[in-house]
Order: C-alpha cells, then structure tokens, then sequence
C-alpha cells in the first residue's frame, strides 16, 4: 500500500510540476525551424539612424543584415562617432569603423507570409588597454525588433544601442540611438 501512495504521489507531483512550466513556446519546435528556414539569407538594404524619439541624425547605404538562427548586423560606428563630445572617444568610434551585432529571436506572431518577432542582441565589447586604445562596450536594448515578409523576401527591424562604455566609464554624451534597417534578400 506505501508504495502505491509513493507512486500516485510521484505522478501527482510530475503532473504538477509540468502544469508550471512557464518556459512553454507559444510555437512548436517544427514552426520555428520553419521560421528560422523561411527568414535565412542575406538582407541588403539601407539604414537610417536617429535619436531615440528624436531627429534622424544619419542614412547608411548599403547597409547588411544576415539571417540565419540568429541576425548578424553590420553597424556603422560613423554615426555615433559624430553626436559624441569626447574627441578621443570619437576618434576611436571613427577607427573602428563598423561592428557585428549579433542578436538572438523571439517569435511573437506568424501567418503564412509574415514574420513579427523581438531581437535579443549581444552586447559588443572591442578590447583595448596595454598600449592600444581603450575598451569600447556598447549596450543595447532588448525591447526592439521587426518584420519579415517571407513572400517577398524582406525585413525590417529596429535594433538600438542604449549605453556607450570607456574604459569602465558610461559615456554621458552618448544618446540613445535607433538603427532602422530595411532590406531585401539575395535570390
């Protein structure tokens, strides 16, 4: 008799906890593979850079964005190095030239021809110190992302760096930014 107690206690606990589970996808596994497939490619497009609910300050031609399970964006460090105050900081921007900001997806809706989901980007850090310039991190925000239409083969999306580090030291001068991307797919 215990151990058939013992038994409905562990299947009474089992059930509970999976009733838990809040890490549920509001997608299966197979739709979001689908997803990953139908958004793969390589973007080509042009972005436009403003202030966070402000003016635009930049328009960058030629602007790419590669999709794959994840998007990689090459970012202009041109704009930024523009709007900042500090010339050493500036000129460093300037030296670097552009970055890769990888970000993760999160799925929010889909149909048969659209894609909505959030970008989940990497915070960028470019090593200095010991001789060499210093150490430039860029933060961005979690709260951005975009659209694909996988019919016509384009997205667009926002992805928007919030916090700029020098050396340990938050930047001041750095306003929040927002790259609007939108581009087209290599056939």
């Amino acid at each position: 008799m215990k151990r058939l107690v013992l038994q409905f206690a562990v299947v009474a606990i089992c059930i509970l906890l999976a009733g838990c589970n809040d890490d549920d996808s509001l997608f299966s596994t197979a739709q979001i593979n689908q997803a990953f497939l139908n958004m793969k490619g390589t973007y080509r497009g042009d972005a436009s850079v403003s202030y966070y609910h402000g003016d635009d300050i930049a328009d960058i031609p030629e602007a790419v964005a590669v999709s794959r399970d994840s998007l990689e964006f090459g970012m202009s460090l041109l704009p930024i190095a523009d709007i900042i105050d500090d010339e050493i900081v500036s000129k460093r921007l300037r030296d670097i030239g552009d970055i890769s900001v990888k970000a993760g997806y999160e799925f929010l809706q889909m149909d048969d021809q659209i894609i909505h989901f959030v970008l989940h980007p990497v915070d960028v850090v470019i090593l200095g110190g010991y001789g060499s310039p210093g150490t430039v991190k860029f933060v961005f925000s979690q709260n951005f992302g975009g659209d694909a239409d996988t019919y016509y083969h384009n997205m667009v999306f926002n992805i928007s760096p919030t916090e700029l580090w020098v050396n340990g030291k938050k930047c001041e001068s750095f306003k929040q930014l927002v790259y609007h991307f939108g581009g087209d797919a290599n056939k």
